[in-house]
């Protein structure tokens, strides 16, 4: 599981804590303040998130998540 995780569309450690507070249905600012960094980075980090899994929003990133095992 940990290889496939790595291998899987290059996302960073925190873009894979901040995907699976995406799956949870948590908004920016819930992220910002779980992983106490600014709103700002966390939504960085989603649209990083969104763009490396080829979606259109954080549903989608959700979805793709969970159907690929990714969380």
């Amino acid at each position: 599981r940990k290889m496939f995780k790595s291998t899987h569309s290059n996302l960073t450690q925190r873009e894979f804590e901040v995907l699976k507070l995406i799956v949870e249905g948590k908004s920016n600012n819930d992220i910002a303040n779980e992983l106490c960094i600014s709103e700002h980075t966390a939504k960085a980090h989603v649209c990083n998130i969104i763009q490396k899994l080829v979606v259109d929003d954080r549903t989608q990133a959700a979805v793709k998540a969970l159907k690929e095992g990714l969380v």
